[in-house]
């Protein structure tokens, strides 16, 4: 049972007792030496009981319903509106109390002039507090600034994968932020139709994952624009005092125009290539034919190219080439080379 239903037993009992005086002061019911426990009162009281097993259901179910529209209809108005009237309401009484205590010195004052006095100040002071209701609006806290700095992962370097390695080893520090226009764009990889495509997304996904888990990741919140991406993250950097990872050479260019501090994952992996000099003797494959005539390419474990003059001959056979020249390009160094004397003369 309810505490709402229990009190409105409780009050048909009342009401019945109460009833059942009222009617012996005026000698309906007869005198009764009972006094307060008479047997008409007693009646009267379970009559009203009885009552209330009729009433009671519907008045609660009643009351329910008007207590759910009010609480919907104070849900409805604005925060500051129910602040706004409950603390002039609140004034309004607690003055009403300071001016009974001057006013009932005087004859005549009686409590139907003080809870008119009290209607008239609460009225008064709610429709004031309503027509200034902007100052009693309750802004929420404001959440703590996240510090700036840190470094923003464009599409490009996530598809790479290798900075998923570099965090593995140690070598990257937090915070790391990517942009939500990445993560879309790198689900719009994953779901795409081309295999190579969704390949690539997917990549870019795990090695989100992975650092998540390694060093901390946050997703950038950035305002709808219809402006391309490499402006959107070019706009966020600097508003992050953030650097900008990328492997894009084209953004790389356009960062420094912008001032932006930039970050190459491949340019990182070139630097730590094992650096060569004229006249070191390496061991490689010849994989292919070179530009020139007569030529054949072959690659270090780490990637670079050598161009091999007159190694044409040998494609397909391991030879000891002796590096001639080294010339750093965009995409990374490139070496060049003839074929040992040894290896020509076997």
């Amino acid at each position: 049972m309810s505490i709402l239903r229990l009190g409105l037993y409780l009050l048909m009992v009342l009401g019945g007792f109460e009833v059942g005086g009222w009617l012996e002061e005026r000698g309906v019911l007869g005198a009764e030496s009972g006094g307060m426990l008479s047997l008409n009162r007693l009646y009267l009281g379970l009559v009203g009981l009885l009552l209330g097993f009729l009433l009671v259901p519907r008045l609660s179910a009643l009351i329910e319903g008007w207590w759910i529209r009010l609480q919907r209809w104070l849900g409805s108005l604005p925060p500051e509106v129910p602040v706004a009237l409950i603390v002039a309401s609140s004034a309004g009484l607690l003055l009403t109390v300071l001016i009974n205590n001057l006013l009932s010195q005087f004859a005549g004052y009686t409590p139907w002039y003080s809870l008119l006095l009290a209607l008239l100040l609460s009225g008064f002071l709610s429709a004031l507090a309503l027509a200034n209701r902007d100052y009693f609006h309750i802004r929420p806290p404001a959440p703590p600034p996240r510090p700036k700095g840190g470094k923003i992962l464009d599409t490009s370097v996530l598809i790479d994968g290798r900075i998923a390695e570099v965090a593995d080893l140690g070598f990257l520090e937090g915070p790391l932020l990517v942009p939500r226009m990445v993560l879309r764009e790198l689900q719009s990889f994953a779901d795409h139709s081309d295999a190579q495509k969704r390949a690539r997304g997917r990549r870019g996904l795990e090695v989100l994952e992975r650092l998540k888990e390694k060093v901390g990741l946050e997703v950038l919140e950035a305002p709808a624009s219809d402006e391309p991406v490499d402006d959107q993250l070019l706009t966020l950097a600097r508003q992050n005092s953030a650097a900008l990872v990328t492997n894009d050479s084209a953004l790389l260019q356009l960062a420094r125009i912008y001032g932006v501090k930039a970050l190459s994952v491949q340019a990182l992996a070139t630097a730590l290539r094992t650096p060569y000099v004229a006249g070191e003797v390496v061991r490689i494959t010849i994989t292919k034919e070179g530009k020139e005539a007569g030529q054949g390419v072959g690659y270090l474990d780490d990637g670079t190219m050598i161009v091999v003059d007159d190694a044409l001959p040998f494609r397909g056979q391991e030879v000891s080439v002796v590096i001639t020249q080294s010339i750093q390009t965009q995409v990374g160094r490139l070496l060049f080379g003839k074929l040992e004397r040894s290896a020509t003369s076997s």
